[in-house]
């Protein structure tokens, strides 16, 4: 239990970050294009951590056949996840179409058009507990291998911020108070910063092997995390702008690693 004090400090660094975002959709609407360029910049720096943190020490603790088993492992448990919370999303997304043909007018539709959109945002907030899980396993697993992923870390914080403002925001559109969405994210973040606690102290004794097996897995699902979470939306139109703040976010984690 060496490691419950790096874990304890930094998980609730996580938690914190989610709040933060909470915090900022609350006062703030910001534009879209910064939200973009924060989040490939963020995007950029966990690719780094993946690349120059995560997989090297995997191979270095499990060698490349159990690596390369582990990686895959990880995107096929994230990229399922992320279908069925998808196909939820779509029941949402059919219900908010479907009320807003009919809403011309109408006050009650009109209400529940805001309640659509509210559970747009629980939707993301979901979303974002199952990218969540895997980043904070990860950074656990480099503190319970005494090393800080600091990359990883840096990654994080700000791909927590942008994602929480994302979900906080439709929420608080849609009707609710901004204390619920803070709420919500406290939630969240708690239960984040107990990932990151479990996974710096109850594998900090765990054979190098495990270790390595892990972090394979969890960098696997931070790489599909990076691909269908924030590429995407980093790029939603073909951007100099983006592009170079990936790269920036890289070479700070490469200055970070």
């Amino acid at each position: 239990m060496g490691n419950l004090g790096p874990s304890v400090v930094w998980g609730f660094a996580i938690g914190f970050s989610l709040v933060a975002g909470a915090l900022v959709a609350a006062r703030f609407r910001l534009p879209e294009r910064v939200a973009a360029t924060v989040t490939a910049f963020g995007g950029g720096v966990m690719l780094a951590a993946v690349a120059l943190e995560l997989v090297p020490d995997a191979d270095a603790g499990a060698g490349v056949a159990l690596t390369a088993i582990g990686l895959f492992a990880g995107t096929l448990i994230y990229v399922s996840a992320d279908a069925w919370l998808d196909r939820r999303e779509s029941k949402h997304a059919g219900v908010r179409q479907a009320l807003h043909a009919s809403a011309a007018g109408n006050s009650a539709a009109a209400e529940e058009m805001l309640r659509g959109e509210s559970a747009r945002g629980l939707s993301i907030a979901a979303g974002l507990t199952i990218d969540g899980v895997p980043e904070s396993l990860a950074l656990g697993l480099t503190i319970a291998d005494d090393e800080l992923g600091v990359a990883l870390l840096a990654g994080i914080l700000i791909g927590n911020v942008v994602e929480s403002y994302g979900a906080a925001q439709p929420i608080i559109a849609g009707g609710r108070t901004a204390g619920f969405a803070i709420r919500i994210m406290c939630a969240i973040g708690l239960g984040l910063a107990v990932t990151t606690i479990l996974g710096g102290t109850a594998l900090s004794d765990a054979s190098p092997e495990f270790v390595g097996v892990a972090q394979a897995v969890a960098a696997g699902a931070v790489l599909a995390v990076v691909s269908i979470a924030v590429i995407p939306h980093a790029f939603a139109e073909v951007s100099r702008r983006t592009a170079t703040a990936t790269v920036a976010g890289f070479v700070l984690g490469y200055l970070l690693s």
